[in-house]
């Protein structure tokens, strides 16, 4: 059995670290090992790489590829199978851009969920213990129920479900999914605009990671409630392909 792996890109800049605290935390939650890939356009220094392995957690490991940014760490995820990429939105000051090229590209062919970290919240600790899944009831928003509840169950983190229009229909999908014996879930019920409110919730309830589902398409005018949330959200994001 091959070991499970999360895949960590970085580049040279600060904010790219913010991704290592949640990388090293679901690791822990999903017994996988980090793999730090360390891409940029120029090799580079060794001192550089030095730097980088006494600042990842121990027993990552890293490995320094050189070439287009996007193409060298999808390359990377088709080679190591990884359960989750985790990475940063953005590594440059882009006012108004939802995502960064690489991370959108990354996002966009990705073969396991990507989790978006906001490089703001910078290299402090963090804690998994309220997962936040918007959910209307469609099919779409149900293909996060899964990823969002068994991720919950592992780390013994409260499940926070936002929006649901049918309580007893999405108990019965939920129970489906995985026994509640052992999962603590909590609905709240919002209106309003879905991007906002979903926001609004996250930080009233303190949420430490949100689990969205997307159906893959990112040309405007599709994804604009994903967009909306990853331009304005504060916690990691989860984004499971639908």
């Amino acid at each position: 059995m091959s070991e499970a792996v999360i895949l960590v890109p970085l580049d040279s800049s600060e904010q790219a670290l913010a991704a290592l605290p949640v990388a090293k935390v679901l690791g822990e939650i999903e017994r996988a090992a980090l793999r730090i890939v360390h891409v940029s356009e120029r090799r580079p220094a060794s001192a550089e790489l030095l730097k980088l392995e006494a600042t990842v957690p121990d027993g990552s490991t890293v490995d320094a590829r050189t070439g287009e940014p996007a193409a060298e760490i999808l390359l990377a995820a088709g080679e190591m199978k990884p359960r989750l990429i985790v990475m940063c939105t953005h590594t440059a000051a882009k006012p108004g851009k939802t995502l960064g090229s690489t991370a959108t590209n990354v996002l966009r062919n990705a073969p396991c969920p990507v989790v978006l970290v906001p490089p703001g919240r910078d290299s402090i600790a963090w804690h998994l213990q309220h997962v936040l899944v918007p959910h209307d009831g469609t099919p779409t928003t149900s293909a996060a129920l899964r990823p969002a509840a068994e991720l919950a169950e592992r780390a013994s983190a409260e499940l926070l479900v936002a929006h649901v229009t049918g309580i007893r229909e999405f108990v019965k999908r939920l129970e489906c999914i995985c026994p509640l014996g052992h999962l603590h879930v909590r609905m709240v019920l919002a209106h309003g605009n879905p991007a906002a409110e979903i926001v609004r919730l996250a930080k009233k309830q303190a949420a430490d990671l949100m689990v969205l589902a997307w159906r893959g398409k990112w040309e405007a005018p599709r994804a604009l409630t994903l967009k909306d949330i990853l331009r304005e959200a504060q916690c990691p994001i989860m984004v499971v392909r639908a």
